[in-house]
């Protein structure tokens, strides 16, 4: 019997990010993010995301695609950017998903909030000049590939959104804090790990080890390698949370689930 064995056994009702509410957290908090344009790739090292999922960015005058400093010119240029995300728990495969926005990149004309102009330029030294032009992709064409859980709610190959739900959605409230919060748990509480895993889905053999993989509102996945293979399994929270402190207690209301010989 494979070590990984009952992981398809959980009955509990399952819920996760919806692909539009995927695609704006995922853009939000992109570490690797480029632009392809004129069969060139231009590696963006710092970007913002607009309320309605627009992506800003500085077009530096060494730029070496020609076609960010000729943005002004060509208002309808269209470009495709890919952002990447990257587990921030060591994994066998890091790349929990992809996005990929297609779009008309347009000079920003309007002020722009406070301290944007100095995020986007990076820090001291910044990467790019002050000076340097806004520019804006406005996407009308949006994909997202997600590798997690896949045949579960939270899990979906490539597949196309909507424009409109894709402005309307919101990043998940938890996205900065499952960020700090997985590498700690990684570090700090295998045996916690373990413990709900072996909630979720029954027994486990001790060849199989237990990695954070993703956090939002509605639960903690985990990741299971045994056997040469891997599976995930969504913990549901008793309710969505939005912070740090709601977080703490559903993470405590799960091993209270999990019983008495939760550590």
């Amino acid at each position: 019997m494979s070590p990984i064995r009952a992981l398809d056994g959980s009955r509990q009702q399952r819920r996760a990010l919806a692909p539009a509410e995927r695609a704006r957290t995922l853009v939000a908090g992109a570490v690797d993010l480029r632009f392809g344009v004129l069969n060139m790739t231009h590696e963006v090292h710092r970007h913002a995301v607009g309320s309605d999922g627009s992506l800003l960015f500085l077009a530096p005058a060494d730029s070496p695609g020609s076609v960010f400093r000729m943005a002004p010119r060509l208002p309808a240029q269209v470009v495709t950017v890919t952002a990447v995300d990257v587990a921030s728990v060591p994994h066998h495969d890091r790349i929990r998903g992809s996005l990929r926005l297609t779009g008309p990149i347009r000079p920003v004309t309007e002020p722009l909030p406070a301290g944007i102009h100095t995020h986007l330029a990076g820090p001291d030294p910044p990467d790019y000049d002050l000076g340097d032009p806004v520019l804006r992709l406005q996407p009308n064409r949006v994909s997202i590939s997600w590798h997690c859980e896949n045949g579960g709610e939270g899990g979906f190959d490539s597949q196309g959104i909507p424009v409109e739900e894709y402005r309307d959605a919101f990043p998940d409230p938890l996205m900065e804090l499952e960020a700090h919060w997985l590498p700690h748990l990684h570090r700090g509480h295998p045996a916690l790990l373990r413990t709900l895993a072996a909630h979720a889905c029954g027994d486990l053999d001790d060849s199989v080890e237990v990695r954070p993989l993703a956090l939002d509102r509605f639960g903690l996945v985990l990741r299971l390698y045994g056997d040469g293979k891997h599976r995930d399994t969504r913990l549901l929270f008793g309710r969505p949370v939005a912070c740090g402190c709601e977080l703490r207690d559903a993470v405590n209301d799960l091993l209270d689930r999990a019983g008495p010989a939760a550590p």
